[in-house]
């Protein structure tokens, strides 16, 4: 039978058609399976081959110190600066990981030797070459950010002119057989850097030097960028052979069969990708504080958190740490779900680490802001140099909301800075906040800190939005209002009740939809301080009226006899600054047998109030003698004053009977 030339045509189309759609079939399964096996590649086995990189720059840079320890613990003893200078230059060429080592001595070692030795020699400079105070070091660094060309062309030589003894590369070395130190600001580049350090012994094995070796972190920001521009080009690949199947669909239903059996294929892979997602959930997991409670040692706060995911790996986070009396906290969450947020997050739990540990050695002073000349709170400080690091670090076009506070657990005063976070509350109420910028939206960015009082049992309550805009499987949120009346109802829940209470009410409210967002949750609880400590030149004393406060409050003073405690405890602090002459007082206060006894220890003269006469009240102010009525008011004011002297110091009791 002769066919006509339609039905040839047609035959041929339908021909066309079914190869089409085996090629089709085709690519579209190794399309897939290439995509699945890139996702893994980036997602997965990039960061696990980056693992076994980092641990073999580790090795090689351990190897590289420890080779050249030996050479510098030949002249422990006696060290020549040339030899010296030789060596860390032979080590800095060694690795091209390295770009800065440094040598710096144990004081009074390097000018006298560990032994009594000579002292430095120098074939250039016939002078004492340990600078001041028996300190000296030896720096070498590759000059610029540029790591190209010629590398021993670049290398600066720097004589260590800060003290260095309570750096962690030195300190921690000195305890240790070889420390890394955690990421920081290098003082040559903006990059963030890392340092391996080792002890160096002499002769008769003691440690008198370490050697450490700064290796860089610059690649970190660029791996998160890498990693999204891979996946955009994976997906726009993709869609495109997914269109072009739609347009095939009506010839690929005798391939239905094939096809199913080849996405089982791919559904292995995306097994293996989840395996290796769930590894990266729990190392980030590790990262986050989850021992609680977080202090047990300490009765005046209590804190509870937590971090639930919406994937295997999320961009939210929190921390918090204790330094002086001065618990200092942060929440923070990254913009983007994914990878890309929990390496972000990762950066900005180690920044936060840095440089809340910085303005906790800082002492809590103002600090002055380097882009607007403006003093800032010790919060808004932490946040600004964040902001700085980040913005200069990366440029992805990712940004951090944050809330950083410092409480200072004697008093109460809460320093804090919001950086586009939500609003957290306090007692149950709104915590009030200003509207900066989350970090690393904008490096000029002027943060503004705020302050607060926190009452003996107030409760701090924070969270990420997560919370407030959990939806249901009718995609209706939570909702802010919602959490804010839960807040106010539960303000007298323990922390640790307070989360669960809300995670419970996400539970009730989500139902069975699927989690969208990152959640976490902090609530911190200040039971009061029992301790307090004045510097007498004035700086401290602000802080005596809210510790007395807290003191009458934990102790159940009426309204009427906190005022008096007060009154008497200024009048000691007074005559203590002003007979005694001390320089510093602590204050204790405890509750026995119904008593509360409030204790002022000081470092001044031998004075002892009880033994002043009272003041005759009745005979004219113009005709009495001048001064009394300070020890007058605190024997009126309280119901017995105590004194003995304990060596060097003046101890002085009020007390206070509890009327039941």
């Amino acid at each position: 039978m002769k066919l006509n030339q339609h039905t040839r045509v047609s035959i041929l189309v339908i021909i066309v058609a079914a190869l089409l759609l085996e090629l089709n079939t085709i690519v579209d399964f190794v399309s897939t399976r290439r995509s699945f096996n890139e996702q893994l590649t980036v997602k997965a086995q990039r960061d696990l081959n980056e693992s076994h990189r980092i641990a073999r720059i580790k090795e090689e840079v351990e190897n590289a110190v420890a080779a050249a320890l030996p050479e510098i613990e030949r002249q422990a003893d006696e060290v020549d600066i040339d030899t010296l200078r030789q060596v860390l230059r032979q080590l800095s060429l060694s690795q091209p990981q390295i770009v800065g080592v440094t040598v710096g001595f144990v004081p009074g070692k390097a000018a006298h030797g560990a032994v009594g030795g000579a002292a430095i020699k120098s074939q250039q400079a016939g002078q004492d070459a340990t600078g001041g105070e028996g300190l000296f070091g030896l720096y070498l660094y590759e000059n610029g950010d540029d790591m190209g060309g010629d590398k021993s062309m670049r290398l600066v030589e720097q004589r260590l002119d800060i003290d260095y003894t309570q750096r962690p590369w030195y300190a921690r070395a000195l305890q240790s057989n070889g420390y890394w130190s955690e990421p920081y600001e290098g003082s040559y580049t903006f990059l963030l850097m890392c340092s391996y350090s080792l002890p160096v012994r002499n002769a008769a094995g003691q440690k008198v030097a370490v050697l450490a070796a700064d290796v860089p972190l610059r690649e970190l920001s660029q791996m998160a960028a890498q990693f999204y521009d891979n996946q955009q080009r994976a997906a726009l690949r993709n869609g495109l052979l997914h269109l072009f199947g739609l347009l095939l669909l009506g010839f690929i239903v005798v391939r239905a069969v094939a096809h199913l059996r080849r996405l089982q294929a791919v559904n292995a892979e995306k097994e293996r990708i989840a395996g290796e997602l769930r590894v990266a959930h729990d190392i980030q997991q590790s990262m986050i504080p989850k021992t609680f409670p977080g202090f047990p040692e300490r009765d005046d706060v209590e804190l509870y958190a937590t971090l639930t995911p919406a994937r295997e790996v999320g961009g939210d986070f929190y921390d918090f740490l204790i330094h002086d009396d001065r618990l200092i906290f942060c929440i923070g969450d990254v913009t983007g779900k994914g990878v890309p947020a929990a390496l972000l997050m990762t950066v900005m739990r180690s920044l936060f680490r840095t440089e809340a540990g910085r303005e906790a050695e800082n002492g809590g002073a103002a600090t002055l802001s380097q882009h607007t000349g403006q003093t800032t709170g010790q919060a808004a400080a932490i946040v600004a140099r964040m902001n700085a690091l980040l913005c200069e670090e990366q440029s992805s076009g990712y940004f951090v909301t944050m809330f950083v506070g410092v409480l200072h657990l004697t008093t109460g005063a809460l320093d804090y800075c919001n950086a586009g976070h939500e609003q957290p509350t306090l007692g149950g109420i709104p915590l009030d906040i200003k509207h900066n910028l989350p970090v690393g939206a904008l490096p000029t960015w002027h943060y503004e800190g705020q302050q607060a009082r926190l009452h003996a049992g107030d409760t701090l309550f924070l969270y990420t939005d997560g919370l407030n805009e959990a939806r249901d499987r009718h995609e209706r949120p939570l909702s802010r209002r919602h959490v804010l009346q839960l807040a106010r109802q539960s303000s007298a829940l323990s922390p640790r009740q307070l989360v669960e209470l809300m995670g419970n009410a996400v539970l009730r409210h989500t139902g069975s939809a699927e989690q969208s967002d990152d959640i976490t949750l902090m609530a911190i609880r200040w039971h009061g301080g029992n301790t307090l400590t004045l510097r007498t030149d004035g700086g401290d004393l602000h802080q005596l009226e809210a510790f007395v406060e807290a003191v009458g409050n934990r102790a159940h003073l009426s309204d009427h006899e906190t005022p008096r405690l007060r009154l008497a405890v200024e009048e000691a602090v007074t005559n203590v600054i002003r007979h005694a002459h001390a320089t510093s007082i602590r204050l204790d206060s405890e509750v026995r047998d119904g008593v509360l006894h409030v204790t002022l220890t000081d470092d001044g003269q031998p004075f002892d109030p009880t033994q002043a006469p009272d003041v005759d009240t009745t005979v004219p102010a113009d005709q009495r003698v001048e001064g009394g009525l300070g020890i007058l008011f605190m024997r009126r004011m309280s119901d017995a004053l105590t004194y003995r002297r304990e060596g060097e110091r003046n101890v002085l009791t009020i007390k206070k009977e509890i009327s039941i």
